[in-house]
């Protein structure tokens, strides 16, 4: 038996703590810091949460099983604290900071008890959810910078929700099993930064710091984009296409979903609208940029085409879904 959460159930900017029973590191960092759970992650909406693992990047909770129900639970801010403007900035914070690298030297202090001291412009899972908050205007905890996950739990701005999650049903178990394009995206962001730290110092941290530089650099520009293709991050993209074919084909679709197509079709729908919608202003700041310099950046031309295919597919797997929808067989 397998456990998921019930989407139906969270709000976002709830925060979920995890822990993973069979896993070294997990223990390791509940022991170290006298947790229940080991990590925490940002519940942003539309099955979509924003973590700092490896580096802050957003995943589907829907791919989050659970063996059991106690593995998780639920931080939500209260009521007295809850407005719209709160969790808004919160999750505006925790989008800026995508691709920041995560504070392993950080962990490594925490389980030696130091929290005096950590890595500037660097995340960890906790540092994300209360910086996140602080950056909102409600500070969750004392040590922003070096909290726990049970410092978290035991925060008096929250209550812990511990029945959150609903058996797993096979098309669930069908969905977490096919191709995850994030892994794949990470893998590439990280080969990526690598590779750009003989630059700036090394204080390239994420894909806005990447853009002004470049923008600041015109020299080189030309570096940057080989660097880029190189990392295979324009190439996941079409990876994706061709391993989820769900998502553009609507045989594929009542194949993966059966009968719980038509509800899917719509919770999918919904994700792509406002995923389209958000890599349009995305494109538009672009086209701004890239018509506000006076030289010719083929770095930005090369992140408005990217864009550009983001929105295109966003488009057909609307279609997909609202052709779902309308089929008999709904």
């Amino acid at each position: 038996m397998k456990y998921i959460y019930n989407l139906a159930k969270l709000i976002p900017g709830d925060i979920i703590l995890v822990r993973y029973p069979n896993d070294e590191l997990s223990q390791k960092i509940r022991e170290a810091t006298h947790s229940e759970y080991s990590h925490a992650i940002l519940y942003v909406g539309r099955s979509s949460y924003i973590e700092a693992y490896t580096r802050v990047g957003a995943r589907n909770l829907s791919r989050l099983l659970f063996d059991d129900t106690t593995d998780t639970c639920v931080l939500r801010i209260k009521e007295d604290y809850l407005s719209p403007i709160t969790i808004n900035a919160a999750i505006y914070y925790a989008r800026f900071v995508v691709g920041n690298p995560y504070a392993l030297a950080d962990v490594v202090r925490m389980e030696h008890g130091i929290t005096d001291r950590y890595t500037e412009n660097a995340q960890l899972c906790t540092r994300l959810v209360a910086k996140a908050y602080a950056f909102s205007g409600l500070k969750i905890v004392d040590n922003v910078e070096m909290c726990t996950p049970q410092q978290l739990m035991e925060s008096e701005y929250v209550t812990v929700h511990r029945d959150f999650c609903r058996e797993a049903k096979d098309f669930d178990l069908n969905f977490a099993a096919t191709y995850n394009v994030i892994d794949d995206m990470i893998k590439a962001t990280e080969t990526l930064f690598d590779s750009l730290k003989s630059f700036n110092g090394g204080r390239i941290r994420n894909m806005n710091d990447l853009s002004e530089y470049v923008l600041r650099n015109p020299q080189d520009d030309e570096k940057i984009v080989e660097l880029v293709k190189q990392s295979g991050y324009l190439d996941v993209l079409n990876i994706e296409e061709e391993k989820n074919r769900y998502n553009y084909d609507v045989e594929e679709f009542f194949s993966l979903y059966g009968e719980y197509a038509y509800d899917m079709a719509i919770s999918s729908l919904e994700d792509n609208i406002e995923g389209k919608q958000m890599y349009e202003r995305e494109y538009c700041e672009l086209v701004k940029r890239f018509f506000s310099r006076r030289c010719r950046s083929h770095y930005l031309i090369m992140m408005i085409s990217l864009y550009r295919q983001i929105i295109e597919q966003h488009e057909r797997r609307i279609g997909i879904c609202r052709a779902v929808m309308e089929d008999p067989r709904s």
